[in-house]
């Protein structure tokens, strides 16, 4: 998924989307430039903040899946291409939408590489937050 390409639908939501990856700034900076992504991207090369939302770290599940292989050949139709992987090759990543009072309305954890959640689910998760009721005077 290309959820970069999503930001101003993101940012029409009142959202912004961050990235983390697990390299270092140096490979981040690139990753940036390569495919032109004005996207914040942070590093967390102890994958502190991986573990902390509980992403897989698995060499199976990154190279030895079936579904890894049914995902790459999707890719590659698309036009996607993988280029060098930099930081821990085997962690898996994610999506989690976090809104401003630390609630978290969405958490997707990938199952394998190229596992990614569908787009519709991540921008319903980022509309308005559920109303909370206030009494206003006697029933």
């Amino acid at each position: 998924m290309q959820l970069h390409r999503e930001r101003s639908a993101i940012r029409d939501l009142g959202a912004e989307l961050i990235m983390v990856g697990n390299g270092a700034p140096h490979f981040a900076r690139a990753f940036l430039e390569d495919f032109g992504i004005a996207t914040p991207l942070y590093v967390d090369p102890s994958l502190a903040s991986y573990r902390a939302l509980g992403m897989r770290r698995s060499l199976v599940r990154t190279l030895f899946s079936g579904k890894v292989l049914l995902y790459a050949a999707r890719a590659l139709r698309a036009g996607f291409r993988q280029g060098l992987t930099r930081g821990d090759h085997i962690q898996l990543g994610g999506v989690v939408v976090v809104r401003p009072d630390g609630t978290v309305p969405f958490r997707y954890l990938s199952e394998t590489a190229g596992d990614h959640p569908k787009l519709a689910d991540i921008l319903a998760a980022l509309g308005p937050a559920p109303a909370t009721l206030h009494p206003v005077g006697n029933s």
